[in-house]
């Protein structure tokens, strides 16, 4: 169960944010933490990037360096964290475009 905050209050926390706090209380460490760790892990990533405005806040950011995350752990972050296309991918995934593009549709001759 999250802890009382101002998101939580407005309805704005998302499945993402539940994930990376579970974790995160999980492996006894922060989502400040948590958070940075599991993008390192993206190789298309070449720094994270923080928001610490305190040398406190940035202390426990570099705590995403001692970070060891098990493999249900990554499977639900990249769960959490997957990214929805939109479109017009799911426009063209949908059955009717795949059909026409891969010729499975036969349009009858006139003749």
């Amino acid at each position: 169960m999250l802890p009382y905050s101002v998101n939580v209050a407005l309805g704005t926390v998302t499945v993402r944010n539940v994930a990376v706090g579970e974790v995160a209380w999980g492996l006894g460490r922060t989502p400040a933490q948590v958070a940075p760790a599991w993008t390192l892990r993206n190789p298309g990533v070449t720094a994270p990037v923080i928001g610490a405005r305190t040398p406190a806040q940035l202390e426990d950011n570099l705590g995403a360096l001692d970070v060891d995350f098990d493999a249900s752990q990554v499977a639900r972050l990249d769960e959490a964290g997957a990214i929805s296309l939109g479109y017009p991918h799911d426009l063209l995934a949908g059955d009717h475009i795949r059909k026409v593009t891969r010729s499975e549709m036969r349009i009858p001759t006139h003749r």
